[in-house]
This record gives C-alpha cells, structure tokens and sequence, in this order.
C-alpha cells in the first residue's frame, strides 16, 4: 500500500487545518541573490506590509535569518502537505472542500484522551521483552505485525506512542495497548489493538478480558479504543487496519464541524 485516500471529513479537517496553520506563519523561499544565500520573505502575519511583491530579504548568514529558516522550511513542508492534499481533493471531488469550524468538541469524552493526554504519555512500558525483537525505525517492537501496523500509522500521517499504560479497574489491570495514536487536527487521541493468534486459548481469553475492561470503563470502540482483528496471523491486512483507524477518526468529526457554504482554497 503506497497511498492513503482519506475518507471525505478526514480530508477535509486536514486541509482546513494547515490551511489555517499557513496563515498563522511566514511564507517564503531560500534563493541566491547578490551571491548570498538569502531568504526570500513573501508573507509575514506579524508584517503587513510585506506580501509578494513587497518582499523581505534576509542573509542566512545573520541572526534574524537562522531564526526565519526554521520558519520557512516549516512553511515549505506544510505548504507541500496542503498542496498534495488540495490536488487528490480535486481529482476525487468535483467541489470545493468545506470550511471546518474548529475547535471540535466531542459529543462525549469520558477520559480528556486529547493532545495533551497524548504528549503526556510516557511510552514502552511493556513489562514484556521478546528475546528477538523487531528491530525497526520505531524502536524494538515485539512483532511484525506491529512494525506493519506503526508503518501504516506513518504513511497516514498519524503520531504515535508504542505501549502506554491504561488502568482498567474493573478487572483490576494495568494494560499497555499496543498504540496510542494521535489525531491532532481534532486534538483527539485513542488506543490501538491489534488483536490476533485468535487459535490460542489463552490468548483468546487475555483478549476478551481486556475488551471487558475496557467496555466497563467506558472506552468506546471507535473512539477510545481502536480494535484490528488479524484472522490470519500469516497475512496481515493492511488495508482493513487503515479502514479501521480512518473510520474511527472520520467517525469523531460530527458533520455539523462542516460548513459547505461555496468557498476558495487559494493559499
């Protein structure tokens, strides 16, 4: 699997959010000019005057340059996102995507699982350590099929976190999930389970424990709680893990976030 076609409201909250994202920092580009590696400012929030045709130049070579090259290569890398997303909106849909009204607020949130819960996760707390690991870009990972599931998290552009910890009181366990993944663009969050060697009995049995767990403590699947079943430990699916995360977060964007009123993407 080498691409990610977003479902219609994921897409449009990730367009919407960088176009947002674009108007809160410089633009510009890196060029020669005169013979010095320049910055070439096209658009400043905190400058009004500057725009593209009244443009700013900066030497990288000074203090104020170095502090804008961050900058601009951060436009340059979300602007390159927002494009890529604008372009496959364009090809799949013959309409403008909607504005989103941010912030977007949950009918429901038993448990704050925010960006904030999720920059405050502590991670790899796994009691468990294999004797051969998967050695991977993330980190050891304990199988192949989370080292799948983690690649598939980066090709969709979703942060996570590798064994957190979740207490679950009602059947008096502390479990680490195999993700905690982050929708920022919602400032949401919610665990990841890859579920599978269905034929062992103990296992089977761990599994629906945990599942009772967190239904009793109000974790929702869907919403807190992600499930992927691999029926086949031999084949893993990548597409039905992709389905199941994307329709979790397409699922926890309420329709009335959209606003369909005819607008332009020009950024």
């Amino acid at each position: 699997m080498n691409a990610i076609i977003y479902p219609m409201k994921v897409h449009a909250v990730k367009l919407e959010y960088r176009r947002l994202k674009l108007e809160e920092i410089p633009h510009g580009y890196f060029a020669d000019w005169r013979g010095k590696n320049t910055i070439v400012v096209t658009y400043d929030p905190t400058m009004p005057k500057v725009n593209s045709r009244r443009v700013r130049r900066l030497s990288l070579s000074t203090k104020l340059g170095k502090e804008y090259e961050q900058k601009i290569n951060e436009y340059l890398h979300l602007k390159s996102e927002y494009d890529s997303l604008l372009t496959s909106w364009k090809a799949m849909y013959s309409f403008a995507p909607p504005r989103v009204r941010f912030p977007i607020k949950q009918f429901s949130d038993p448990h704050r699982m925010n960006n904030e819960f999720f920059e405050r996760a502590a991670d790899r707390l796994g009691a468990y350590k294999p004797e051969n690991p998967t050695v991977s870009e993330h980190g050891d990972l304990k199988s192949k099929n989370e080292l799948m599931g983690a690649d598939l998290l980066g090709l969709m552009d979703i942060p996570f976190k590798y064994e957190t910890e979740v207490d679950l009181p009602a059947i008096d366990e502390t479990i680490t999930p195999d993700y905690l993944v982050n929708f920022y663009e919602i400032d949401r969050c919610s665990y990841v389970e890859i579920l599978g060697m269905n034929d062992k009995v103990d296992y089977s049995l761990r599994t629906a424990t945990k599942i009772t767990g967190f239904s009793k403590e109000t974790y929702r699947p869907g919403r807190e709680v992600i499930y992927v079943h691999v029926y086949d430990k031999n084949n893993f699916d990548r597409e039905y893990f992709v389905s199941q995360v994307l329709s979790a977060f397409n699922d926890m964007i309420p329709d009335s976030a959209l606003d369909w009123e005819p607008v332009s993407q020009v950024v």
